[in-house]
């Protein structure tokens, strides 16, 4: 006769196909820790059933490779094929069957113990319209309550929506969550309106709200209380005990009862070392799947930190302490492969003080946050410090916002200058990675570094690059007298009155600046705004007086005092500039000499005239090959992006009927944190409005939000008229 622990155990390993067994590599699931976590047991409670069931010959055991748990071999679990025919005559197990479609990285779904009743009282308040919050500490099992009432959703019809909130989720992230796209809204409006149309019969889980960072805190919870107090709109929350914003029906978890907390230990346990367990952890759920036979059982007020540092962190080894202390100071979740050293991975899976998402990995939130009290600031600093040299021989694009912020928390009054430079160097490209993040990280330094006034100039600069106009203008006004007389300040004020629409009064400014410019930053200033005025429109010809207008802007750049190196990326701006006026102008020959001037101080397969090439081939010979094969061999997302909208033009100009599927290859800006970025973002969202005419009041809507965010001001007033005409046609 089998036990019910032994019977849930052989039941879940039924549902794995038996060509796992000879492997190389098997999903987490099937190693103790995954199975203990999808049974809702702690590890220990699994060793007495596991024995009884591989004695009578049910499963098997056996070394091999976990995905996406480090490079060292592991236990894992089979069930052997007597034990599938003992399987199939249990009991039919009650199963949720799931009707609706699922969007986002849910979590693994788990058994949960002493939660029916609070489960039941949730599932009452799921209506069109409701607004959940779960709260309460960390590892009581809000997630894990949100998991399975997205289960029971589904299987009532809705569709689920699972958000997990991270330290550097900004609006545009968390409205691309919402919406399911590569490219959500970050205007708020927006964002609800798109919302909106999808609500229908839509459940969106936010989870771990209180994690999004203070940068971006008051725009994401307006977001948050904007979806709340929609009456289409049926959101559930989960965030740590205070909830950060006050709205909807709220449902504190507790610990659970003894009974339940039982479930959760090891058949047999004796019941006096049962009582001595409930009497020093409660029911706090994590801190009983932590528990250990062996372990001592703090008495004080907050026992649960308290156990955890003393029986948990402390009795571990240095090598499993050093992969502990690398997760502690990640700013997000990594894979195993990413750690400079993954040998703790499986030991600390083991002990229950990992927690996954997918492939990813971090360590479970109270045992983060336990830990990090335990480091005296030169120990965190050396963490952070170890951490950033790590991050900087990486070469995935993410490396570089993980090494700024490892920089950044290990910073002193010392190192202030070093750490200032290094951002300001570092700065364009995370606004390329991860704009939200590059904000975030910011932000922290100003807060470490108070006296590195200089970091105030570079958190307007990337305020004004993600086209927050009203936080760049907070952050100079912060500036001291000596900063705001300098050029750069005065060159990121008249931008702040680009974004806020007055045009005139910022090149007003910047004409100022350009009398006393040196020669450098003259031409530098000079040739930004002949690229504006060149890109600053809607999709189409450009006209003659615009174009005449950049030619003699050309001729009034002076050269002559640039240095060797910032005058050939002159001249190659330059050319690049004549050469696109040769193109609007319909002038082949006068294209093809720019293209041969140029290739006599560089090869003639440089990237660049490779580009001209191909743009002059799909204008003068309507032959996109050339583009398409450039897209193909194009590792700048901005680039593809740019191209793509060429060939997007060029159909239209044809009159072609595969537009449509043409715009859908095109890859969005992956991140809305420069100025480029966010003129070729509205000029995708002006193209689906353009050839979708059921969407194209909300899509020019979006497009003038960012063509305002991108200070396009020709762009923006064109599209204006055009939007007009088109609301008046409803």
């Amino acid at each position: 006769m089998l036990s019910e622990a032994q019977t849930r155990l052989l039941r879940l390993l039924s549902t794995f196909p038996d060509t796992l067994e000879d492997a190389w590599d098997v999903p987490r699931e099937l190693s103790l820790p995954g199975l203990a976590d999808r049974l809702g047991v702690v590890r220990s409670a699994l060793n007495p059933p596991i024995s009884s069931l591989e004695k009578d010959e049910l499963v098997h055991t056996r070394k091999a490779h976990v995905i996406g748990g480090g490079h060292r071999k592991r236990t894992v679990i089979h069930i052997t094929e007597k034990g599938r025919n003992i399987a199939a005559g249990f009991e039919p197990e009650d199963k949720i069957e799931t009707g609706g479609e699922i969007q986002g990285e849910m979590p693994a779904l788990t058994h949960i113990h002493g939660r029916e009743e609070l489960l039941l009282e949730v599932m009452n308040e799921l209506e069109n319209g409701a607004t959940i919050q779960v709260v309460g500490l960390p590892g009581i099992g809000k997630t894990s309550l949100l998991r399975v009432l997205a289960e029971n959703a589904l299987s009532e019809g809705w569709n689920v929506n699972w958000i997990t909130v991270q330290s550097f989720h900004d609006v545009g992230k968390l409205s691309s969550d919402l919406l399911a796209l590569g490219d959500g809204p970050k205007d708020i409006e927006a964002a609800l309106s798109g919302v909106l149309d999808i609500a229908e019969k839509t459940l969106f889980v936010i989870d771990e709200l209180q994690a999004v960072h203070e940068r971006h805190k008051a725009e994401v919870m307006a977001l948050v209380e904007a979806l709340a107090e929609s009456n289409d709109i049926t959101i559930a929350i989960g965030c740590r005990a205070p909830s950060p914003i006050e709205t909807g029906t709220v449902f504190k978890i507790d610990e659970i009862s003894e009974d339940d907390a039982r479930k959760l230990l090891p058949e047999g346990l004796e019941d006096s070392i049962f009582q001595q367990v409930i009497s020093g952890l409660g029911g706090h759920p994590l801190a009983l799947k932590l528990w250990q036979p062996g372990h001592s059982l703090p008495q004080a007020d907050d026992r649960i930190q308290e156990f955890i540092r003393t029986d948990v962190v402390e009795k571990l080894p240095i090598e499993e302490i050093t992969t502990l202390d690398e997760l502690a100071a990640s700013p997000l979740p990594v894979l195993a492969d990413q750690m400079s050293n993954d040998e703790g991975v499986e030991p600390l899976d083991e002990a229950a003080l990992l927690r996954w998402s997918g492939e990813e990995l971090e360590l479970q939130h109270l045992v983060r946050n336990v830990r990090r009290t335990m480091w005296s600031d030169d120990e965190a600093r050396e963490i952070h410090s170890l951490a950033a040299t790590y991050w900087a021989q990486r070469i995935e694009p993410e490396a570089r916002i993980h090494e700024a912020h490892h920089r950044v928390q290990a910073a002193n009054s010392e190192s202030s200058d070093e750490v200032s430079n290094s951002l300001e160097d570092g700065i364009q490209d995370m606004l390329t990675i991860d704009s939200a993040a590059a904000a975030a990280i910011i932000s922290d330094a100003i807060r470490i570094l108070p006296d590195a006034h200089r970091l105030r100039l570079l958190s307007a600069k990337v305020a004004i690059e993600r086209g927050e106009g009203e936080l760049a203008e907070k952050e100079l006004s912060q500036c001291d007298k000596d900063l705001q007389k300098e050029m750069q300040w005065r060159l990121l004020s008249a931008r702040t009155k680009r974004l806020r629409g007055e045009f005139d009064e910022a090149n007003k400014e910047e004409n100022l600046v350009l009398e006393e410019a040196d020669p450098t930053l003259a031409s530098k200033i000079r040739l930004n705004r002949l690229i504006l005025g060149l890109e600053d429109r809607l999709p189409g010809k450009t006209e003659e007086k615009t174009r005449d207008a950049v030619e003699k802007g050309i001729s009034e750049v002076d050269l002559s005092a640039l240095t060797a190196n910032n005058r050939k990326a002159a001249l190659v701006t330059i050319a690049a500039i004549r050469h696109s006026l040769a193109l609007e102008a319909g002038n082949p020959e006068v294209a093809a000499k720019i293209r041969t001037d140029l290739a006599t101080t560089a090869s003639p397969n440089d990237p660049v005239i490779e580009e001209m090439s191909a743009r002059a081939a799909l204008v003068f010979g309507s032959d996109p090959t050339r583009v398409r094969s450039l897209i193909s061999r194009t590792s700048n997302p901005l680039r593809r992006c740019a191209l793509g909208l060429l060939l997007v033009n060029h159909a239209h100009q044809q009159n072609n009927s595969d537009i449509a599927e043409i715009l859908a290859t095109v890859e969005h800006p992956p991140d809305m944190g420069t100025t480029t970025a966010r003129r070729l973002s509205a000029q995708h969202w002006y193209w689906r409005g353009l050839i979708d005419s059921r969407q194209r009041v909300k899509c020019w809507q979006e497009a003038l939000h960012r063509f305002g965010m991108a200070e396009c001001a020709n762009a923006y007033i064109q599209l204006q008229h055009k939007l007009h005409d088109a609301i008046r046609l409803i």
